[in-house]
């Protein structure tokens, strides 16, 4: 899979302001950091979970969080494109990112590890001690394998960022008649701008 590296704040793409702009204006509906993030598994079918966004890489990437032992990782490495599809019912917006993934858990580059070592201290103790519960996926284990001591003070290996840079993204606006969908593409280093119909 290729390394997503960050890049200068300054190099974020035209559609992170709108983006940004939507979540601003949703920041009271914690409902609204929930995406709906897919890909192909292993057997090359579509895959799609819930996510929760944590922030904005230096480059305008969506970044979350997820556990390396996870189905969804496994089947990345196969394939290495995911699309996230955020939707805001009460504006009627919904946003589409498609890119390439790339997940940097334990072994992190130097310029991931800061944000890694960041976003686990700013997880609540819940949050933390399920990157000690048993590997997701498997046979449920017994119930005292879910009893777990306090979470340590660094991140365990497992736990990783999961990192979307979106190469196409759409904003389709439901609220006007017609309908309003802009659409950008990345070429190369510049992103083109077309407002498509609905």
């Amino acid at each position: 899979m290729s390394s997503i590296a960050p890049q200068p704040a300054d190099a974020a793409p035209p559609w992170r302001h709108v983006l940004g702009a939507d979540l601003a204006a949703h920041a009271q509906d914690p409902a609204a950091m929930f995406v709906q993030v897919a890909s192909l598994d292993a057997e090359h079918r579509p895959s799609v979970r819930s996510m929760s966004f944590r922030r904005f890489g230096p480059n305008g990437e969506l970044v979350f969080v997820t556990d390396t032992r996870s189905a969804k990782v496994a089947a990345l490495n196969a394939d290495g494109w995911g699309e996230a599809c955020w939707y805001f019912p009460d504006a009627r917006v919904q946003w589409r990112l498609a890119g390439q993934v790339a997940v940097h858990g334990g072994a992190a580059p130097a310029d991931w590890s800061a944000l890694r070592a960041s976003l686990w201290r700013a997880g609540s103790d819940e949050a933390r001690r399920r990157f000690q519960w048993p590997a997701p996926g498997q046979l449920r284990a017994p119930a005292a394998a879910f009893v777990t001591a306090p979470p340590p003070l660094v991140p365990p290996a497992h736990f990783a960022l999961f990192v979307l840079a979106a190469q196409r993204v759409e904003r389709l606006c439901l609220r006007s008649s017609p309908h309003a969908r802009r659409s950008w593409a990345q070429a190369g280093t510049s992103w083109a701008v077309t407002d498509v119909n609905p």
